[in-house]
């Protein structure tokens, strides 16, 4: 039984670890379009359709993604399991940041992709990962019922193309970018932001579902 345990944490450790590996991986591709395409408009929607290849790989190897499962926490374990995740999800995306940085490969400018985001005020912040939120579970969602790639690349694409902000993409442009204490703040206002948008879809999306149910002969 201690082994079985060990393996069952053992397994979400590393499912956890590769999903921050390719959210960062997909946040590096799209920092490269800024140098490799000069239009900054079609640089921005091409890296927003290769972002999109984090997500369809995460979904597809069945990696934990915190903002893939935050909207589905029904649990106080849901709950535990999706702060470990999180936390996993972070730290390595923020690492492979730092080394993106440290290598200066195409896409590493002064100041760094996250320095933008300490422009807005901290509530534009909260409601960008708010929104975000909202999307990527949408884009769970959605395969989750069709399997079909194509909702997760249009999702993905608004929340990049629309300024929305995803926290562990964020925790890769941090970890390239100057650090401060406002900027890791603000990295914990896209996470509140976006479990907020998550759960809020899911659980209207619940509640739409259970009143379906309803007989059409019940007293309304």
């Amino acid at each position: 039984m201690k082994n079985l345990t060990f393996t069952w944490k053992t397994q979400f450790i590393f499912k956890s670890l590769l999903a921050g590996v390719l959210i960062a991986l997909a946040g590096g591709t799209y920092l490269s379009c800024g140098s490799l395409i000069s239009n900054p408009d079609l640089a921005k929607i091409v890296g927003s359709f290769l972002f999109s290849i984090g997500l369809i790989a995460v979904l597809m190897l069945e990696a934990n993604l915190f903002t893939g499962k935050v909207g589905y926490i029904d649990s106080w374990h849901k709950f535990g399991l999706a702060c470990a995740c999180l936390i996993y999800n972070l730290l390595v995306a923020f690492l492979i940041g730092m080394l993106y940085k440290g290598i200066n490969l195409p896409g590493a400018i002064s100041g760094g992709p996250f320095i933008s985001r300490l422009d807005k005020h901290w509530y534009k912040m909260l409601a960008d990962g708010f929104g975000c939120g909202a999307l990527i579970y949408l884009a769970v969602e959605l395969y989750r019922r069709t399997k079909n790639v194509i909702p997760v690349i249009i999702c993905v694409m608004a929340f990049i193309l629309s300024g929305t902000e995803h926290c562990i993409a964020d925790a890769f442009y941090l970890g390239a970018s100057q650090l401060s204490w406002k900027a890791f703040g603000y990295l914990w206002l896209a996470v509140v932001g976006n479990s907020l948008g998550a759960a809020g879809v899911h659980w209207l999306q619940v509640g739409a579902e259970r009143l379906n149910e309803i007989p059409d002969n019940i007293q309304r």
